[in-house]
């Protein structure tokens, strides 16, 4: 069974980039990225990252992803 989406990203076509990420169609927007903004209630700040929990790309479920202030700090908690 089809997990149901936001009614804003239902409606969106998508297509996965060849890493394996999930971005909308019509602006390129990485669908993680899109979906912890609307978690967090504002616009991500520059150098933010947006990590996968269970490390699959294609799960955007909110509770699967954490965002880090920066790409050193990625790296240092989760590599």
């Amino acid at each position: 069974m089809k997990k149901k989406s936001s009614s804003v990203s239902r409606n969106r076509k998508t297509h996965v980039t060849k890493n394996g990420y999930r971005r909308f169609n019509d602006s390129g927007t990485y669908v993680h990225r899109w979906v912890e903004e609307k978690k967090l209630g504002r616009k991500l700040r520059t150098g933010e990252v947006v990590h996968h929990i269970d490390g699959n790309p294609l799960n955007n479920s909110p509770q699967n992803l954490k965002v880090y202030k920066s790409q050193k700090q990625h790296m240092k908690k989760e590599h």
